[in-house]
């Protein structure tokens, strides 16, 4: 026990600073506060984007699905799926513009393709900042004798080499579309001139944070670049700011679908998304489909933008400046950064403080998420406060 014991120490102690595995306390959430040890805070720890989940159609749309349907259709899809299932993978479908498959997560989703698509002799290229997900669907191919390397974040020249120096009939290269963390955003130009320089490249692409936010029916980064590219195949989330639950493989052909749908272990024998977020599923996906999106896409961006203005008029280090809702300030040290973190709470901010396995040890930092339940008003104050942070002189959140 001592080893388990020695690991869990960490954890302990950043839970005990009220820093790690939190429950909210509210008895009614809005999105834009949080209240921990009876404290209410800003939040900059979700990942709803456009905040949808307190969005009336979604609600009701879950609602009249509990109703007509219950909370649970208890079978495996091998024999049988709720009634909702098929509308909702039409409409995915045509978000996407693919043959697309609801999963039960995002990292079920990799577990059920992965292993089914990739074959005997194939080598498999994984960017090594790329989602844990990733990592773990890469580990089930190595048990399963495929070869796995791991290649450099972000790194077209690195994976060019592996390219030039591998005979094997087919290279598959697993990435994030939008790095989870840092927030920073894969060099799609660079990797469509190595798919056009190899027939034998295959993109398998995690595009968890960009769905819903990205692209002009919210399909995301990859699927807006490459949106019928016959080696490119995509994984969305739809528990982030499509609100809902579970994910969406966007295949390449029906072929594909089919045999994932029929034969992908995490599809066979995985528990279904039950009948209220199908509900929500198909009331998330007719707003993406709608004329609004655009406009909440544009609410966002206007958001992070300014925060990128802001945080660089006063000089805060942020680790990447793309235009995206997850902002990372690089620390360095956990202390350092749990102090930070500890003082931001004290003043009335909620965001995460980010260690190791999440980044390595040079990466310690605070993670922030930007949504549109935030004001303009409320992104200064962040930016004030975090400015400061180091002097222990933080302005309380506003009310």
């Amino acid at each position: 026990m001592t080893d388990l014991t020695n690991r869990l120490a960490p954890l302990r102690v950043g839970r005990g600073m009220g820093l790690l595995q939190q429950v909210a306390e509210d008895e009614v959430l809005t999105g834009r506060e949080i209240t921990l040890a009876g404290r209410q805070m800003l939040s900059f720890a979700s990942c709803s984007y456009l905040g949808l989940e307190m969005e009336p159609a979604l609600k009701d749309a879950a609602i009249a699905a509990t109703l007509a349907y219950g909370t649970q259709f208890s079978a495996s899809r091998a024999f049988i799926s709720a009634p909702p299932y098929a509308e909702a993978e039409a409409l995915l479908t045509q978000i996407t513009g693919r043959p697309a498959l609801l999963v039960p997560s995002t990292s079920l989703g990799h577990q059920a393709a992965l292993p089914l698509l990739v074959g005997a002799g194939d080598l498999v290229l994984i960017d090594v900042q790329a989602h844990a997900s990733l990592h773990v669907a890469a580990n089930l191919l190595k048990a399963q004798g495929i070869q796995v390397q791991t290649v450099g974040h972000s790194a077209p020249d690195h994976v060019a080499r592996k390219l030039r120096s591998s005979d094997a009939p087919r290279v598959w290269l697993l990435i994030d579309g939008i790095y989870s963390m840092i927030g920073d955003i894969a060099p799609f130009a660079a990797y469509d001139r190595l798919l056009a320089e190899d027939p034998r490249l295959n993109l398998y692409v995690d595009d968890a944070h960009a769905a819903g936010w990205c692209g002009d029916r919210g399909q995301g980064l990859a699927l807006q670049h490459w949106p019928d590219h016959p080696r490119v195949l995509v994984a969305l989330s739809l528990n982030k700011s499509f609100a809902c639950a579970g994910g969406c493989l966007a295949l390449a052909n029906e072929d594909q679908a089919e045999a994932v749908r029929a034969f992908g272990p995490a599809m066979t024998f995985s528990g279904p998304v039950q009948p209220p977020m199908l509900g929500a599923i198909l009331g998330a996906a007719r707003l993406h489909l709608g004329a609004g999106l655009a406009a909440r896409q544009a609410d966002l961006r206007a958001r992070i933008a300014h925060f990128n203005a802001g945080a660089h008029a006063r000089g805060l280090p942020l680790a990447c400046a793309d235009g995206t809702p997850m902002r990372y300030m690089r620390i360095g040290d956990i202390a350092r950064t749990a102090a930070i973190a500890t003082a931001l709470q004290d003043a009335g901010y909620f965001m995460a403080a980010v260690a190791p396995p999440a980044v390595s040890a040079r990466d310690v930092g605070v993670r922030m998420t930007l949504t549109n339940h935030h004001s303009i008003a409320d992104i200064d104050a962040l930016l004030d406060a975090l400015s400061i942070a180091l002097e222990g002189s933080i302005p309380a959140a506003a009310e």
